[in-house]
């Protein structure tokens, strides 16, 4: 079973809890159109979402892949981040922004959890409705 838990979404960050309890492991697709907000409107090509901080745990002998989805046709991808046990990355000063308009895809040998902190930037937002009376 994978699932994603939106923590936080505003207008300019998300947090997404990811994980998976199989223990033979998996793909968890993220797609960033996903976190527009009622008020925003995705805009492909324009919207990203960047990495800020990365939290993350998986047993012993496990490894987890966070990459960026290039071509999903033929399953390219591009950014690994190879992770083992469990750890953080906080990027301060800098965000990793290779491919960031791109989706996210985590491959995993096993049951893990994610924490992905991420910076919103190109969505639209829509202006209010004003309606005549």
């Amino acid at each position: 079973m994978a699932n994603v838990h939106i923590i936080k979404n505003t207008t300019c960050e998300a947090v997404l809890k990811c994980y998976l309890t199989d223990s033979a492991g998996g793909n968890v697709d993220i797609d960033i159109s996903t976190l527009a907000l009622a008020n925003e409107t995705y805009v492909e090509g324009t919207s990203s979402a960047t990495l800020k901080a990365l939290y993350w745990g998986v047993k012993n002998t496990k490894h987890i892949d966070i990459t960026r989805l290039i071509t999903p046709a033929n399953n390219q991808v591009h950014g690994h981040y190879y992770l083992t046990n469990s750890g953080n990355y906080v990027f301060q000063g800098f965000v990793d922004n290779v491919y960031s308009e791109k989706n996210i895809r985590i491959v995993a040998d096993g049951a893990f959890h994610t924490i992905l902190v991420l910076s919103k930037n190109g969505f639209t937002i829509n202006p209010p409705y004003i309606g005549s009376n």
